[in-house]
């Protein structure tokens, strides 16, 4: 029976080394390839070492477990770039300064409250509303001029749940992703929307490997 990671843990196979994201605790654990290789065995059908000593400790501390199916790294596309934003006419018509505020009030208390980062990411279901790519690009163009007025929203995970969330206001569901890469180690979010993405560019977002989405 191969081995499989608990729900508040996901995993990346960056090129032989493997990342562990630990949800609960919102920490990265990088393993390189020499050992990371019977723990990829065990997340598979391969045979496996059962003593590794890598192996065992990532079972005696949760972050693995033992599954009944195999763990899927992700294969989701490389998203493409918004296109260019629309007039500024168009821009002045949306009003987001009231959804704003409340989804930056939102994310200010779920910091305040210090939950685990699963919990802050979960997002409640939305209103279906499908904008096109140029009234997207529109709603991100406000939303970065809003976010640059507010002092401590320039970081990869606050900016992107601050966009998550006014998007959720808008009745637009999106996707906050996760990348890390190693050597040196690093690690990134930023948000999808359909096959966009909205607050960097895909040529950065292509340089991480995906570990989580939400």
């Amino acid at each position: 029976m191969p081995l499989a990671p608990p729900p508040h843990v996901r995993l990346a196979n960056v090129d032989g080394d493997l990342v562990v994201f630990d949800l609960r605790h919102d920490a990265y654990l990088a393993v390189a390839r020499d050992s990371a290789a019977p723990i990829l065995s065990a997340l598979s059908e391969d045979p496996f070492d059962h003593f590794d000593p890598v192996l065992a400790e990532l079972l005696e501390s949760g972050l693995l477990l033992d599954g009944t199916a195999c763990w899927q790294p992700d294969t989701g596309c490389r998203p493409a770039a918004l296109p260019d934003q629309a007039a500024e006419a168009g821009e002045c018509r949306l009003g987001l300064a009231l959804p704003f505020l409340l989804a930056l009030a939102k994310t200010l208390a779920s910091y305040g409250r210090r939950k685990d980062v699963g919990s802050l990411l979960r997002q409640a279901p939305v209103a279906a509303f499908a904008p096109s790519p140029e009234t997207m690009a529109v709603i991100v163009a406000q939303f970065t001029r809003l976010r640059c007025l507010v002092p401590g929203t320039g970081r990869c995970l606050i900016q992107s749940m601050l966009l998550t969330r006014l998007l959720a206001q808008l009745g637009i569901r999106s996707e906050l992703v996760f990348g890390v890469r190693t050597h040196p180690f690093e690690a990134h979010c930023w948000v999808e929307w359909d096959t966009y993405v909205l607050n960097d560019s895909p040529d950065h977002c292509s340089w991480f490997t995906v570990i989580a989405r939400f």
